[in-house]
C-alpha cells in the first residue's frame, strides 16, 4: 500500500503472505508514480524495507526510500513519528 503524506492511498498491492514486503518495492513505487505524474520524490518505510534490493528497486522509479526505525528500547507505547508515509507502505 502506497499512501501520501495525509493518507490518500495511491496504490495498492496485495499478495500472498509468504511473499516479502521488499519484493513489492518495484512495482509499487511504479504504481505511486504513475498515479501522481512522478512526484514522488522519498518514500518513509518499515524495517521491512531495509537493505540495496529495495533502495535499488524505489531508486529505479526516482524515489529515495526512508526506514524509520523503532527505538532499541521498548517497552511501552511508542509513537513513530512517520510510516508509510508517500508510499510503501511497501
Amino acid at each position: 500500500m502506497a499512501g501520501d503524506t495525509i493518507g490518500r492511498l495511491l496504490a495498492l498491492r496485495v499478495t500472498a503472505a509468504d511473499e516479502q514486503d521488499r519484493a513489492q518495492v518495484s512495482e509499487l513505487a511504479k504504481r505511486a508514480q504513475k498515479e501522481t505524474g512522478e512526484t514522488v520524490e522519498i518514500a518513509c518505510v518499515d524495517q521491512g524495507y531495509t537493505g540495496e534490493n529495495a533502495a535499488n528497486a524505489a531508486g529505479a522509479h526516482g524515489i529515495k526510500l526512508e526506514v524509520v526505525k523503532l527505538p532499541t528500547l521498548k517497552r511501552r507505547f511508542v509513537l513513530r513519528n512517520r510510516r508509510w508515509k508517500n508510499l510503501i507502505a511497501m
